[in-house]
């Protein structure tokens, strides 16, 4: 029987997919990346951060050209660049909840340089951290009804997650997961 190592054993990281049936069975998400082909979004890769807020896993995908990390209304994500890709980093506007273990798969070969496996893992609590600020940001803004408002949210597809981050939307709010039990 020939050993099977895991990037995880090897530098302390795991990278996923999140699998096709996922976004098949979510056709109705809106703000996601690529969105309606389900084949190219099933094969990007996510970066799994566990937030334990609201019980929920969050799927951050790394993304080549994120641009800059803080902009003037706020932090959109997580530098992690690489030689050949400057602008890389890991998106929290992109971000997906994902808490059925069904629907995701482990990545088995490096799809990214050892330089950004080694600066996510040395970054890993940091990213927590400005994550876990920037789901704040965003219950509060969908709270008050703000998310369209307020540049750092209006691309966010956690306006797809309202009923795992037990958002009660306002009135005056209007998207996909609006709920009112």
């Amino acid at each position: 029987m020939v050993p099977v190592f895991t990037l995880r054993s090897i530098m302390g990281l795991t990278l996923y997919y999140i699998r096709k049936g996922y976004f098949e069975e979510h056709p109705d998400f809106i703000k996601v990346l690529d969105v309606g082909n389900s084949g190219k979004q099933s094969k990007r890769t996510h970066l799994c951060v566990r937030v334990e807020l609201d019980k929920n896993a969050f799927y951050i995908p790394l993304r080549n050209n994120l641009g800059a990390d803080v902009r003037k209304f706020g932090r959109i994500g997580h530098s992690v660049p690489s030689e050949k890709r400057k602008n890389a980093g890991l998106d929290f506007r992109y971000v997906l909840i994902v808490n059925n273990p069904v629907y995701i798969e482990f990545q088995t070969e490096r799809k990214i340089p050892s330089s950004q496996y080694r600066h996510i893992l040395r970054d890993y609590e940091a990213i927590q951290k400005e994550f876990a600020v920037y789901l704040r940001g965003y219950k509060k803004a969908a709270v008050k009804g703000r998310i369209e408002k307020e540049p750092l949210y209006r691309e966010s597809s956690l306006i797809n997650f309202h009923r795992e981050l037990e958002i009660r939307s306002t009135p005056n709010s209007t998207n996909r997961a609006s709920w009112n039990s």
